[in-house]
């Protein structure tokens, strides 16, 4: 055999070979292809298996959840309904109670009186002689026309008094007061003497710019630096003496066991010395000089009633 033939039978082995190397590998490859494909199945198949397993999970819970939904609404139910028969109970309880009240006909009431009534008034009751007690209150009509003329600034620009006024004695207190308050208690010298008081303010700044149309046209009583808002009742002090009252000088007792009757002389005080005074002549010896200057007129001016006169 030639060079040349051997060199073609080597070349022909070589080739030969290729072919089955490359038939060996294609059928491996191949088969490779087919594990990689049956691990996928099997594993797309437990994936859907867990998605199942997972779903049915899921709506187990959701059903167990609506069922507590359902027990919950159903105890609030039972709930409500043993509300409604206690109030029905309740509501019969005090309709018996009510009929009842009927009937023995008594009735208990309770009334919150208002903090204010929102009116423009001032009005003075006397607490002693010498001791006055005022209330007063500004609507909120008059304070809107006040800020209206003087400014929004009308109350901080100026301070509120009261102006006591004794007609009888004809002179004037001026008393100042504050922001907070609504009512004051003012002493005075001169008991029964006739008394009135004016609620009113005074402008801080006397020269502080006022507008006079404002004012006119407001019907505005203004008074140089005060702006009165009120005037009070009249009222008449009451005295501050004992009254002089005019006795009978005699006065009839009778005794409830025996209906036995039997007269007393009133105008004796029989002290425990033994002397006797009488009534009348102890109270001019005590009171000589007011009596000489006419102070006492035995009329007490705190009511008209006729036990209220004595001569």
């Amino acid at each position: 055999m030639s060079k040349n033939e051997e060199v073609e039978k080597n070349k022909n082995e070589i080739l030969n070979v290729k072919k089955i190397s490359k038939k060996i590998i294609s059928s491996e490859k191949n088969e490779i292809i087919e594990n990689v494909k049956e691990k996928k199945s099997e594993k797309k198949t437990k994936a859907e298996k867990k998605k199942t397993i997972d779903e049915n999970v899921v709506i187990e819970k959701i059903k167990s959840f609506l069922a507590k939904i359902v027990a919950m609404q159903e105890e609030s139910e039972k709930e409500e309904n043993v509300k409604a028969t206690k109030s029905s109970t309740k509501s019969s309880a005090k309709e018996r109670n009510k009929k009842v009240s009927e009937k023995s006909n008594f009735m208990l009431e309770y009334y919150d009186l208002p903090y204010r009534y929102n009116e423009t008034i001032v009005k003075i009751l006397a607490q002693t002689p010498k001791k006055l007690f005022v209330y007063w209150d500004v609507s909120d009509n008059d304070r809107n026309r006040y800020i209206e003329t003087f400014g929004d600034r009308f109350f901080e620009a100026t301070y509120p008094v009261l102006l006591v006024y004794n007609e009888d004695k004809k002179y004037v207190k001026e008393v100042p007061i504050n922001d907070f308050a609504n009512s004051w208690y003012i002493d005075i010298d001169d008991p029964k003497t006739k008394y009135t008081i004016q609620l009113g303010r005074k402008f801080i700044d006397r020269n502080q710019v006022i507008d006079i149309e404002k004012v006119k046209e407001n019907n505005i009583d203004l008074q140089t630096d005060y702006l009165p808002f009120a005037n009070s009742n009249v009222l008449e002090a009451p005295n501050d003496h004992v009254l002089l009252e005019f006795l009978p000088k005699h006065i009839t007792f009778r005794n409830v066991k025996t209906n036995k009757e039997f007269v007393k002389n009133l105008r004796k005080i029989n002290k425990l010395v033994g002397k006797n005074y009488d009534v009348e002549e102890f109270y001019q010896n005590q009171y000589a000089e007011e009596l000489s200057d006419g102070m006492f007129d035995m009329e007490n001016p705190s009511s008209n009633l006729s036990s209220s006169t004595f001569k």
